[in-house]
């Protein structure tokens, strides 16, 4: 296929043609992790739909001025016209799964690198079911990538244009009783043998977002036993607990905090010892591994 690539065909070589979130997924099928079954429409596929975009010169700090301008291309992105070639081949791999529901991840190549922290500048969808939803969800993905603050970011980083690309993630939804965040390190504290933990009930999505107050915890490397939790507030909760009050309960249990942690540091690992920002699901009595990119903020 020229559009499309299994998750297990891709490496962190492949950066390229399936985005940073893409070609790292790729690498932890490799390792041997739990990675939810999908799929890549590749870089091939957005550069084959989408007529190249030249910004006209614009002072990257006038933000109405940039919304306006790239407003304009998103809705172009978004009304663009799917040729044939691509979508037969995206039809043909989502049926062969089973037209399951679907997580729709961006995955940009100018996405997860050491260097500058793309995180959360382009969309991801969840739960999204059926072939037309799926393809709105892509182009919706794709036009991401132009937004005001995508954008901004790439300016001020120093990224053209011309590097600007995207591929985009169809993965079955994992199941996701509770969901979160673990650095391998602690970049707080730059310490090295801290990891932290964060966690939530549900999908992770509005914790990556920054949205919620998670659970939070720091473990210590390498055998993951809890030096420190802090629970997310409850509604409504006294800033000043009573003495009487039970102790929180945080939404993974101390085996559970264990086992997260070795998974990570096996991924950590696997990344020739960088330390790592992973995201994961837990659900049905197993651990499910979302992503997982360099920590830009760590100082060696």
């Amino acid at each position: 296929m020229k559009y499309v690539r299994l998750l297990q065909e891709l490496k962190k070589e492949d950066l390229s043609l399936a985005g940073g979130k893409g070609a790292n997924l790729g690498e932890l099928v490799l390792a041997g992790m739990k990675v939810p079954h999908g799929f890549v429409l590749t870089v091939e596929a957005y550069r084959h739909c989408i007529p190249k975009i030249r910004l006209p010169k614009i002072n990257v700090q006038d933000l109405l001025a940039l919304e306006a301008v790239t407003s304009k291309i998103q809705m172009e992105i978004e009304n663009v016209s799917m040729p044939e070639e691509v979508t037969l081949e995206f039809l043909e791999t989502y049926r062969r799964m089973g037209s399951p529901a679907v997580a729709v991840r961006s995955s940009a190549t100018a996405e997860d690198l050491p260097g500058a922290s793309f995180a959360g500048q382009q969309e991801t969808y969840l739960n999204i079911q059926g072939e037309r939803a799926v393809l709105e969800a892509i182009k919706k993905c794709w036009a991401s990538l132009w937004s005001s603050r995508a954008v901004q970011y790439r300016l001020l980083q120093g990224f053209g244009e011309s590097e600007a690309a995207l591929a985009v993630i169809i993965q079955e939804m994992a199941p996701h009783e509770v969901s979160g965040v673990v650095f391998t390190v602690n970049p707080l504290t730059n310490n090295l043998s801290e990891l932290i933990i964060y966690a939530v009930h549900g999908s992770g999505e509005s914790l990556v977002q920054g949205e919620i107050i998670p659970d939070q915890w720091i473990a210590r490397r390498p055998d993951g036993a809890i030096l420190k939790f802090t629970p997310a507030p409850k509604k409504g909760q006294s800033p000043f607990p009573l003495r009487t009050q039970r102790p929180a309960r945080g939404c993974l249990t101390s085996q559970q905090v264990r086992e997260v942690v070795c998974l990570c540091l096996q991924i950590e690992k696997h990344f020739d010892g960088v330390p790592q920002d992973i995201e994961w699901s837990y659900g049905l009595g197993e651990f499910y591994l979302l992503q997982s990119r360099p920590i830009t903020t760590f100082k060696d």
